[in-house]
């Protein structure tokens, strides 16, 4: 009889729903006991869903005395708390032995805890979920078979979305929210977005972030992509430091890009500043605050963004569908940073209804020379969501995670110390068993 593994999930959220899913269905074989502790208790339970080995918990928000007595008792902690929160996770896990999972960039502070890992022999595992985490695993699978065939790397190019599958997109902005609004709110505001084109470095603000796009095709849809981060600091990762092209960015449908863009320009998802407007404040008053005395003379606030953005009217109708130029209707909170107003408003008009399914798409573009001759070649993934609950988002962040747990229990990736999926001893056996659950990516050899 096998000895119980302890796996403890913190953080029961809407991307947690397919690991712990996927979990607890290996947990007899593998006489595993799935833990999952959440700020609400009510969402803890509904994804251990009465399962003789989940275990449900309450986490407190003030005192981490009770997560870090369980963190000790476990032997994999996997942390989808906020990404700040890791790294305290992660210490108190390397200091008692426990090897650790999360979806989260390796930020600076897990990076100093490298030492600490490797001498406690503990594997802290990072950019296991989608983005990143299948986008790293699918790059690199493509970038070491090209090299391995003697081939040279000149351009990458690598987009993803969390969209709305095509049987549940009936709103002209072509989004639904899968995952947490804020992120999608505060979008492009983290700081200058950096890429490689034609050998050239460029810098895009984020005031012109959603000006600066790309226009993708995958799967015969159309997208738009526009820059995300720093794409630079891919040249080491990925090692394609002789590269003429090296982007990576976010999808959206078509149209969204440019509406989005007229909240940018007026400051409407700025989140730097809190204000009180007044209850009872209308939303074409609240738009008005955001534009110069020189436009309240103007008829009607639609007129005042467009001359204010010269934004178009496809873009404005997109504005006006949210809701934002009504003068009987308003923010149902007035008070807080303009982007908590905007996202109070997204996250119902943008909802994800009980039978609507979400889509994730990915695609990457390889250039290299092989033979002397110039190459090109595609991979992409288009993934529907089943339902509300156990969505696309759920199913790319949750189960790279969830297929993790095993080896690493087991100790098969032979590595200690803090970690992302670049190397082939860790995408190899993701991608097959990401593939065998239906995840699976297009490969095309295109025209350079």
């Amino acid at each position: 009889m096998k000895e119980s593994k302890h796996i403890l999930v913190l953080g029961a959220g809407r991307s947690s729903a397919s690991l712990i899913r996927h979990l607890l269905s290996q947990a007899d074989q593998e006489q595993w006991d799935i833990h999952v502790g959440d700020l609400n208790v009510d969402a803890a339970m509904d994804k251990v869903g009465g399962h003789p080995r989940g275990h449900a918990f309450a986490m407190s928000s003030a005192d981490t005395t009770d997560r870090d007595r369980r963190i000790a008792e476990a032997d994999l902690v996997i942390s989808m708390l906020p990404a700040f929160m890791h790294p305290d996770v992660a210490e108190v896990a390397i200091r008692h032995g426990v090897h650790v999972l999360t979806p989260s960039y390796v930020s600076p502070a897990m990076k100093a805890l490298d030492a600490a890992a490797r001498e406690a022999g503990v594997l802290v595992l990072n950019e296991m979920g989608l983005d990143p985490g299948i986008d790293h695993m699918s790059a690199m699978k493509v970038i070491d078979e090209v090299r391995a065939k003697g081939g040279q790397m000149t351009g990458f190019a690598s987009y993803c979305g969390g969209l709305v599958a095509p049987d549940s997109d009936d709103n002209p902005w072509h989004y639904k929210l899968s995952w947490n609004p804020r992120n999608v709110v505060l979008a492009g505001q983290g700081g200058t977005a950096t890429f490689l084109d034609a050998g050239s470095v460029r810098a895009v603000p984020p005031h012109r972030t959603f000006q600066s796009l790309t226009a993708i095709e995958v799967g015969g849809r159309a997208y738009d992509g526009y820059p995300n981060r720093d794409s630079l600091g891919y040249r080491e990762l990925y090692g394609l430091e002789s590269v003429d092209t090296l982007v990576r960015g976010t999808l959206r449908g078509q149209g969204f890009c440019q509406a989005w863009d007229v909240l940018v320009q007026l400051g409407m998802v700025r989140d730097d500043v809190t204000l009180d407007w007044g209850t009872g404040i209308s939303w074409s008053d609240w738009t008005r605050s955001f534009l110069p005395a020189s436009c309240d003379a103007m008829p009607s606030v639609r007129a005042a963004v467009q001359a204010q953005t010269g934004a178009s009217d496809a873009s404005l109708d997109l504005v006006e569908w949210l809701g934002l130029f009504d003068d009987k209707a308003g923010p149902t909170r007035a008070q807080g940073t303009p982007a908590q107003v905007v996202e109070a408003l997204v996250t119902e008009a943008w909802k994800l209804g009980a039978d609507d399914r979400d889509m994730i798409v990915m695609w990457h573009r390889f250039d290299y020379v092989m033979d002397g001759q110039a190459r090109a070649r595609t991979s992409s993934l288009c993934l529907e969501g089943k339902d509300s609950v156990f969505t696309a988002m759920s199913d790319t962040v949750g189960l790279p995670m969830a297929l993790a747990v095993k080896p690493m229990l087991d100790q098969v990736f032979g590595v200690t110390g803090v970690h992302a999926p670049m190397a082939s001893e860790f995408y190899a056996p993701i991608l097959e068993g990401l593939e065998a659950l239906g995840i699976v990516f297009e490969e095309e050899e295109i025209e350079p």
